[in-house]
Formats: structure tokens, sequence, C-alpha cells
């Protein structure tokens, strides 16, 4: 059975964005202010970005289900409709993050002699961070879009062989140091990567009818998540694990949870709250703007508000928390969906509707 729309995908963007809007709050309150309220396991709230890997894989794997192989020009479609997705709203965040550095050098952790502008603004991967310091996951999802485009274009039986050629070429990069030869290089090769073709696994079993284990998996999920995050309770910023060991402990509870989820889902075995479908919509946004919109509040309660036991750190959970969400979702009614019709229209112009050459979908071949 396949479900035209998975509000459960949704909801699971949003638990991804509030889960790294959360583990942003708790460091800057722990830099910024004294006595911190919140628990020091709130930081592995930068698992959210695992969550946004496996659910991208996830997701490009069953919106092509059954189509077949693509043709060229399709293929550059997709790829168009990424990037119209994807850059738009960057670039909204990423001026506004310029303003403040030049209003405000002072109080930001780079100068503007340190920032790779163009490398920023297209995403292409230097050793240097982008502007929007987020926007590093931006690069990791581009160059998953890029591969997939061209996953496209072979034919459904190829699919999974492609996969595992990728998985091995992953960890023939590491063992032989190529991974480590550059920026360009380490994004190919990046572990993370795991984390997107876990969520093409996913799809491909879910449009294949293989969802014995939702309720399972879901439960697995979901502890080994509580024990990493245990695990991590004394960790600081410095701590929050990269590589090999973040796809560990939290690429693999993501990809248990997006499976457990979304096959409850479509099982009906799951209700999915509106609140969180709704939120899932502002999710992009709402990654973009949080942390200028942290880091803005608790310097500006660091300076102005009188320190008087935990009034400042309430003041700043509270409002960051309340200004990124009304920030996303402002930029998402006002901003990203009038352009992405916009964008919607320009590729309708530019990109024929070439059609997907027919053959036995993709989830026929997995076995």
């Amino acid at each position: 059975m396949i479900v035209s729309r998975l509000y459960s995908v949704q909801a699971l963007r949003a638990v991804a964005a509030l889960a790294v809007l959360a583990g942003h709050l708790a460091q800057n309150e722990i830099r910024f202010l004294d006595a911190p309220l919140l628990p020091a396991w709130l930081q592995a709230g930068a698992s959210g970005v695992d969550l946004f890997f496996v659910i991208s894989g996830f997701v490009m794997v069953y919106v092509t289900r059954g189509m077949g192989r693509a043709a060229p020009a399709q293929s550059a479609r997709f790829l168009y409709q990424r990037a119209a997705r994807i850059y738009p709203a960057y670039w909204l965040f990423t001026g506004l993050v310029l303003i403040g550095y030049l209003v405000m050098p002072g109080s930001l952790t780079r100068g503007l002699d340190e920032l790779n502008l163009l490398a920023s603004l297209t995403l292409w991967p230097v050793s240097s961070p982008p502007v929007l310091l987020v926007a590093w996951t931006l690069i990791h999802e581009l160059y998953f879009y890029l591969v997939f485009a061209g996953l496209l274009l072979l034919p459904g039986r190829l699919f999974v062989p492609a996969l595992v050629v990728w998985i091995a070429a992953i960890l023939a990069a590491h063992w032989s140091g190529l991974a480590y030869s550059g920026a360009v290089a380490g994004l190919a090769f990046h572990p993370l990567t795991l984390e997107f073709i876990a969520g093409c696994a996913i799809g491909l079993l879910v449009c294949s009818g293989r969802r014995r284990f939702g309720a399972a998996a879901l439960v697995a999920g979901l502890a080994l998540w509580a024990g990493s995050f245990a695990w991590l309770a004394p960790a600081g910023p410095a701590d929050i694990p990269m590589g090999w060991l973040r796809v560990g402990i939290w690429g693999v509870p993501a990809a248990l949870t997006t499976y457990g989820v979304v096959t409850l889902e479509i099982d009906h075995r799951m209700r999915t709250p509106g609140p969180l479908v709704a939120l899932g919509d502002w999710s992009y946004a709402l990654y973009l703007a949080h942390l200028p919109v942290v880091a803005l509040l608790v310097r500006l309660v660091d300076r102005f508000v009188p320190d008087t036991g935990p009034l400042p750190n309430l003041i700043f959970i509270a409002t960051a928390s309340l200004a990124s969400i009304a920030v996303a979702g402002l930029t998402y009614r006002l901003f990203e969906r009038p352009v992405l019709a916009l964008t919607r229209k320009w590729g309708d112009r530019v990109f024929p509707a070439a059609p997907f050459l027919r053959e036995p979908p993709i989830a026929a071949r997995i076995w």
C-alpha cells in the first residue's frame, strides 16, 4: 500500500527541527548565562540532523517509486526542484547573518575576512564553515541529491547495487585515506552519507510492502536515542560526536524511528498530531532561522537583563523558542511558499515534462 502523502514524515521533520533548536538553546545557555536551567543532555538535540538525513533518503525513494528510469531531462528537473527548495530561503538567512556581521562584528565568532562568501553562497565544500553555520548540513544534502539524480538514470535493477557500491566506496576511501585528502573528498566519502543511504533502504522496504516490524523498530529506535542522550548528558558542545560514532549512536536510531513511524502510519496504527504536521511544513525555515535568532537573543539577554536568579535564563529560553518558531512560520508563509510557486512555474517552462522510461518499479527488484 502506497500513501500519497505521509503526515508522519512531516511530523518527523518537525521533531528533527525542534531537537536541533533545543540543542542550540542548551549550548547557548551554557555558554552565555549562569546556572543553566536546561539539562545538559539537550545538547544531543543535534541528532535531529541525522533524522533529517534519513528522512531525505527515504523521501527521495518514496516519491520516485514505480516511475522507472528517468530520462536526462527528468533528472535535471529533479535537481532544479531540489535547488529551488534549498537556495532561496538559505540565501535569505545568509544575507541576514551577513548584516549581523556588519552591525555587530564584535559579538560574533568570526570576522568578515574569515568568511568564504562564494563557497557559502554556492554551498561548495571548503575547510571553513559557511556563513550560516547550520548550512554545513545543506552541503551534504546537495551532495545526496546530486548522486541520487545520477541514480535515477540507472535501470531499476541497478539501483540497489549502486547503493552497495556507494557504501563500499565510502568504506574504501576511509581505509585508503582518500576521504581525508580535502574538503570535496571529505564530503563525498563522509560517514553521514550512510544515513541518507539508510533512508533510501527504508524507502525500498516500505514501497515493497515489508512493514512487519514497525512497532518494534520504533521502540528500539526511541530506546537507543534515549540511551545516547543519557550517555552524552555530561558532554559539552565540543563533545557532540561526528563521523562513524555519530552514525552509530544517532543514525541507527534515526533509521529505526523513521521506519517505525512511517510503517505504522501506512498500516493505520498511528495517528499523526496535526500541530506537528503544520510545524513540519515550517521545519526548513525553522532550521535556518533558529540559530541566528538564538544567538541574537542570548546576547541581548546577557547584556540587558539583570542577573537575578533564573530570570535571564527563563526569558532567553521562552523568547528564543517562540521567536524561532514565529520567524519560521512567517518565512514559510510570506517567502517560502510564494518563491516555491514561482520557481515551479519557471521549472515548467525551462524543463520539459520528460517521462520516466517505463520499466518495473524499483521496489519490485529489491530482493
